[in-house]
């Protein structure tokens, strides 16, 4: 099933298609571990936004660097609760 939704901004039209899957055909192995590994992206992803707006505000190279480095990290854990996500479904 496909959504479309239409926003106009400078004369320009940008069409958004959600394609959404009617749920799975088989149940999770673990589904508590699903659920924790899907908050754990959103956590992450929300985390990540707040250090970019950080950094954008920082002066310092030094603290841009730390910035940068906690995101990265949070990345790595982003992609390994991809991965575990991917060997439960």
């Amino acid at each position: 099933m496909a959504t479309e939704s239409f926003h106009k901004r400078s004369g320009y039209v940008l069409v958004i298609i959600r394609i959404t899957v009617p749920g799975r055909l088989l149940p999770s192995e673990d589904p508590i571990a699903e659920s924790v590994l899907e908050w754990t992206i959103m956590r992450d992803s929300r985390d990540i936004r707040q250090l970019m707006v950080w950094m954008e505000e920082s002066e310092g190279r030094k603290e841009r660097s730390i910035f940068m480095n906690r995101a990265l990290d949070l990345m790595d854990e982003i992609q390994y609760a991809l991965s575990r996500l991917d060997e439960l479904r």
